[in-house]
């Protein structure tokens, strides 16, 4: 723990690492979902989709936690990952609730349905729980994460920073455009 404290950077690496190693975990129920829920006949083809659709935004937030934690390092990185944690953990909470549902209404049925709905409940919870803390600890980290990176435009040059009005086009002076005078 007071590794931790000493390097917060460390602890977001260690939260991310086990969140992908969650994701992998729901990235195989979800195929498992999909599979079950397309191919038996009580099976909901929205909850197929549903749990497709989440292995995507699982396998994207998975990427690109990585990369502004590690190579981008901006405020404005740090800001859309805080964002779209938090976005994937409310996600993750109602597909609890939806799967949940679907287990229950899968009880009577078949005991694969159930399994299968149950099992992506399970990780959807999970998955709430450990994107929130993330985001959480990514939003009270944050600074840690950017070292001091802005996210200002460099003073030393670019065109943002050109003042010079030589050769400038002015419509209201009734003068034709310097570039097109003889």
């Amino acid at each position: 723990m007071a590794r931790y404290k000493e390097d917060p950077a460390v602890l977001l690496q260690h939260i991310w690492l086990l969140s992908v190693v969650i994701a992998f975990a729901d990235v195989i129920t979800s195929l498992s979902v999909a599979s079950g829920n397309d191919s038996l006949r009580h099976g909901s083809k929205g909850a197929g989709f549903a749990a497709i659709w989440s292995m995507f935004m699982v396998i994207g937030i998975s990427v690109y936690a990585y990369y502004a934690l590690t190579k981008w390092c901006t405020p404005f990185a740090i800001g859309y990952l805080i964002g779209a944690l938090l976005m994937m953990s409310q996600m993750f909470l109602t597909l609890f609730c939806v799967f949940v549902g679907l287990a229950r209404a899968a009880e009577d049925t078949d005991d694969q349905l159930n399994s299968d709905n149950g099992a992506m409940a399970f990780f959807s919870f999970v998955l709430f729980v450990v994107y929130g803390v993330f985001g959480g600890l990514v939003f009270k980290h944050r600074g840690a994460v950017t070292k001091g990176v802005s996210d200002a435009p460099p003073s030393g040059g670019g065109l943002a920073s050109q003042t010079s009005n030589v050769g400038a086009f002015d419509p209201t002076d009734g003068q034709p455009a310097p570039d097109t005078q003889a």
